[in-house]
């Protein structure tokens, strides 16, 4: 009943949030926005795009202390956004865990400690982001209480990994002794794999990643775009739209991610239309390459072979 529940709630929230996107638009002006974008700042994207993608796949890598193969971390997180796609709250994620257990013989527990890590860091950079937005724009109470509640949130999480009476209590929650045996595992992994010097790495490694996802954002607004927005408002509009796609509303953040620059470009003076239309081929940008590589990867049955590899040894 609650699942109905919640469904049909998200089903509502997606369909008012289709029709405030587009009943008023002038649907002329939408085509004469997309025809507009310069080819220039499109291919510049898209470059920033593809190293984002390589970054995302080096700190698994470097998470991995090098023992996973740098192709299959990078294979397994193109099909996780291809997957992220198409499905609902990140759940696309699971596919690169799956993919490195048959394509690369990894411990599932051991990627889903890598996994946990990586996210761990995102919340902490996405938490920064939103206080900064709260410091120098919105001034808005609610954004100060989400900053706090990421810190706080990842706080609780460092607490818990390194204090292991606090981490054996916690496990005491969890009704299901199969589930509270993988649970443990996965945190004794995770608190191997973030030393300090390790997590300070990984953190540096994070800021880069998140560098060139910001990098993607100004080149396509100063080089495809004819806006007039400064460096700080791209920032501010940026950090709105990864903030609200983070929300597992619908899958890759489709119309969410439309709706949050629609909603910070109209404060700065643009016109529905233009920020709908160049929102949403950004969108195809980010979503792209890893669409491509991704059904490469499928149509030359490249998993299929890997799976049977690994069967064979």
């Amino acid at each position: 009943m609650k699942t109905k529940l919640l469904t049909t709630l998200k089903a509502a929230l997606f369909a008012a949030l289709v029709w405030w996107l587009i009943h008023d638009i002038d649907f002329a002006k939408f085509w004469h926005a997309l025809i507009s974008l310069h080819p220039v700042g499109i291919v510049l994207t898209l470059l920033a795009v593809l190293t984002s993608d390589a970054f995302i796949a080096f700190r698994w890598y470097y998470l991995s202390r090098y023992r996973h193969p740098m192709k299959a971390c990078f294979d397994a997180n193109m099909l996780a956004f291809f997957f992220n796609t198409f499905v609902p709250a990140k759940l696309g994620d699971l596919a690169k865990i799956y993919y490195l257990s048959k394509k690369a013989c990894i411990d599932p527990k051991e990627s889903s400690a890598i996994f946990v890590i990586e996210r761990f860091f995102d919340v902490v950079i996405l938490g920064f982001m939103i206080l900064f937005s709260a410091l120098y724009a919105f001034h808005l109470k609610s954004l100060y209480i989400a900053a706090f509640f990421l810190f706080l949130c990842a706080g609780l999480f460092l607490f818990a990994i390194y204090h292991k009476p606090f981490l054996k209590k916690l496990m005491g929650l969890i009704p299901f002794v199969k589930l509270r045996r993988l649970v443990w595992r996965v945190a004794l992994m995770i608190a191997h794999n973030l030393s300090p010097r390790r997590a300070l790495v990984a953190f540096g490694l994070t800021l880069i990643m998140w560098a060139f996802y910001y990098l993607c954002d100004i080149l396509f607004f100063l080089y495809a775009t004819d806006f007039d927005l400064s460096l700080m408002q791209i920032l501010i509009a940026a950090t709105l739209a990864f903030a609200v796609s983070a929300i597992p509303l619908t899958p890759g953040g489709i119309g969410t991610f439309q709706a949050a620059f629609v909603l910070a470009l109209g404060w700065y003076g643009i016109a529905k239309e233009d920020a709908l239309g160049a929102s949403s081929v950004l969108q195809v940008l980010y979503i792209l390459p890893a669409t491509l590589y991704s059904l490469y990867l499928l149509f030359t049955q490249e998993i299929v072979r890997g799976m049977r590899h690994v069967s064979a040894k």
